[in-house]
């Protein structure tokens, strides 16, 4: 499984991006700009205590900002576009990014703001700085990769943003046929250098990917009514058997995650892709479903249940609480609950170890089987 820093709030805005990182990551972790930020109420109060569970800030440290600090100095090497500058119209401006001056080292902002590239936000107390969104988002990143490192991936939800400021500097950069010709030569130059710092075309496919795959298997399971509420009282199960179960998953999507994002591939083949796993998981669905039957019918004609069906005592609530499907209820006896109650679930769970969308349909509220 895998952890991940998310960026470039200080909080995941989106809560069907939170569903894909609940399910998905083993922890996310939110920059935060120093220790004690409270991020927490922007969410329900019914969640936050186990919300934080599973997202922790991650306070970046001197090293980690000296890292981003150099990236950001090598981005900024040579002279930038006048449309890149800090803009001084209304204060609303999409073109705008803010953020909080400790999240990056006092050196850095002093040379970003010497270069007219950042300035105090007015009224916030002189904690945060504004700049150019696509500078905002390109050092957001930077320091996204560096505090995730070489073990940690990084995550957002903002795409769109970043779809949008790639595009631009491929253009810029001369990697389109338009730009080739729009550009100069060093300023192409410039903008191949920034892609290269940025570095997270590659990151972006993959995560956009990654979300796909993880949409399709919600739709296949008909879960996407599950709430960030459900989602948590799944990933609280803490037993090993839980966890081979989200491994088992996570490794389900991972093997059709490369080519699904690798950098030539076309919508026609990305749709050929994303129908394959949408087939290959409902299949794996059915079949759980199928031998899921086949294991209660069993269990149904075992000489166990044989003996207790002629039972004076007969308890269908013991049985439902024992674990035992609902199919099951009404014909165990009390005799033999517990050996049927501990052969049915162990059968069972041998099952859904070889079916990766077992571990959503563990989640369900209500399972026949």
């Amino acid at each position: 499984m895998f952890s991940a820093v998310y960026y470039p709030h200080t909080a995941i805005r989106d809560e069907d991006f939170l569903k894909h990182g609940l399910l998905y990551s083993d922890e996310i972790e939110f920059i935060s700009p120093f220790e004690g930020y409270d991020v927490m109420p922007r969410y329900p109060q019914t969640v936050i205590r186990d919300l934080a569970k599973f997202t922790k800030p991650r306070v970046p440290t001197d090293d980690e900002k000296g890292r981003a600090h150099d990236q950001i100095m090598a981005l900024l090497a040579e002279d930038l576009p006048q449309w890149l500058m800090i803009p001084r119209d209304t204060e609303n401006d999409n073109r705008r990014y803010s953020m909080f001056s400790r999240k990056l080292l006092h050196k850095t902002w002093h040379e970003l703001e010497r270069r007219n590239l950042v300035r105090m936000q007015p009224g916030h107390g002189g904690d945060d700085y504004v700049s150019h969104t696509y500078l905002g988002l390109t050092m957001m990143a930077i320091l996204a990769r560096n505090c995730a490192g070489k073990q940690k991936h990084t995550i957002t939800d903002q795409n769109d943003s970043y779809f949008g400021l790639l595009k631009h500097l491929q253009f810029l950069s001369g990697e389109t046929e338009a730009g080739r010709t729009a550009v100069d030569e060093r300023s192409r130059q410039t903008y191949r250098r920034w892609l290269d710092t940025l570095g997270v075309a590659e990151e972006q496919a993959a995560d956009k990917a990654r979300e796909t795959l993880v949409s399709i298997t919600l739709d296949v399971i008909d879960a996407k009514s599950l709430s960030v509420k459900d989602l948590l009282k799944l990933r609280n199960d803490k037993t090993r058997f839980s966890a081979e179960l989200r491994q088992n998953y996570a490794k389900a999507l991972e093997m059709h995650l490369a080519p699904l994002s690798a950098p030539d591939i076309t919508p026609t083949d990305a749709k050929g892709l994303l129908d394959d796993f949408r087939r290959a998981m409902q299949q794996d669905l059915d079949r759980l479903h199928d031998e899921l039957k086949l294991n209660a019918l069993k269990t149904m004609l075992s000489k166990e249940v044989a003996v207790a069906i002629t039972a004076p005592i007969v308890s269908s609530t013991a049985l439902i609480a024992s674990g035992v499907g609902s199919v099951l209820a009404g014909a165990i006896g009390i005799g033999t609950l517990g050996k049927v109650a501990v052969d049915y679930r162990s059968s069972r769970n041998a099952l859904f170890q070889k079916h990766p969308m077992a571990f959503l349909y563990s989640g369900k509220g209500v399972r026949l089987y």
